[in-house]
């Protein structure tokens, strides 16, 4: 299995899923990620366009929130968050 530090970003989730399913390969498991990262996407879309109690502010604030998260599993050699730094830096004008 790849490093954490390599291009595996979902390190995490693919060693628990590799321990659940020990028939499974790394790539099976890389595709079963990324199909529930799909399926999830699916549903957030679906949710912020059908009715429900909540605002559209509070719907795209969320959606945004989503957006976000990959964000915060890029690390430096550091164990910094450039990327994510970056991106609050450019929302909130600190450049």
């Amino acid at each position: 299995m790849q490093d954490e530090n390599e291009d595996s970003n979902d390190f995490s989730f693919l060693h628990f899923y590799l321990n659940e399913h020990k028939d499974s390969s790394v790539d099976s498991a890389r595709e079963h990620v990324q199909q529930m990262i799909s399926d999830t996407w699916t549903h957030l879309n679906e949710d912020y366009i059908s009715p429900n109690p909540f605002s559209i502010p509070f719907k795209k604030i969320c959606l945004n929130l989503a957006r976000i998260v990959p964000l915060m599993y890029i690390y430096d050699d550091n164990n910094h968050l450039p990327m994510l730094e970056r991106h609050m830096k450019t929302l909130l004008s600190l450049d």
